[in-house]
């Protein structure tokens, strides 16, 4: 009864990484995930650019978060980057990039909603800029889902990762020079 004890929890831990590595390895799977956070960021970035001093400058000055010093280089700079990156797991273009900079921007949106909303504060976040209202309290909901499928497409494999993509187009020395970001 004892080796029953230890091997049942090694059993279920094989089956739940087993689970990973069948997502991760599924590339219908990973497609959707990518064309689901380019939706999310193009239309982000889109929404922002329409107007960007009041859409994301002034988006970034209301969280209160950053030094004003900061706030500003800061909001006119995010929706290009949230538009590369949206481009980037679009067209599967230095996917492994796009994909860990939109983990990161989630979790730094996620940090600075907590913060603003520990605070007591209820605010519009701007994280599709005039293309919705959006208050903190809800979007705040989205980030860990967007980080965690974001993740899911860093860690698969290259083959999965630029399944009907123009980065699978890349010549194999290229591949192999930025396997790390490609």
């Amino acid at each position: 009864m004892v080796k029953i004890g230890v091997i049942a929890p090694l059993a279920m831990s094989k089956n739940r990484s087993g689970w990973l590595r069948s997502v991760v390895a599924n590339r219908h799977l990973i497609l959707v995930f990518r064309l689901v956070l380019a939706a999310f960021f193009l239309v982000s970035s889109y929404g922002k650019l329409v107007d960007i001093e009041r859409y994301s400058v002034d988006a970034v000055y209301n969280f209160g978060i950053l030094p004003i010093v900061l706030a500003r280089p800061f909001g006119l700079m995010m929706p290009f980057v949230e538009l590369l990156c949206g481009l980037g797991v679009l067209f599967g273009i230095l996917t492994r990039l796009s994909a860990f900079g939109i983990a990161l921007m989630s979790l730094s949106f996620f940090i600075a909603k907590a913060v603003v909303l520990f605070q007591g504060r209820s605010i519009e976040c701007g994280c599709f800029g005039a293309v919705i209202d959006t208050l903190a309290s809800v979007t705040i909901f989205m980030d860990f889902p967007i980080m965690f499928l974001a993740l899911l497409v860093v860690l698969s494999p290259s083959a999965t990762r630029h399944s009907m993509a123009i980065g699978a187009l890349l010549p194999q020395v290229w591949k192999d020079r930025l396997h790390l970001i490609w």
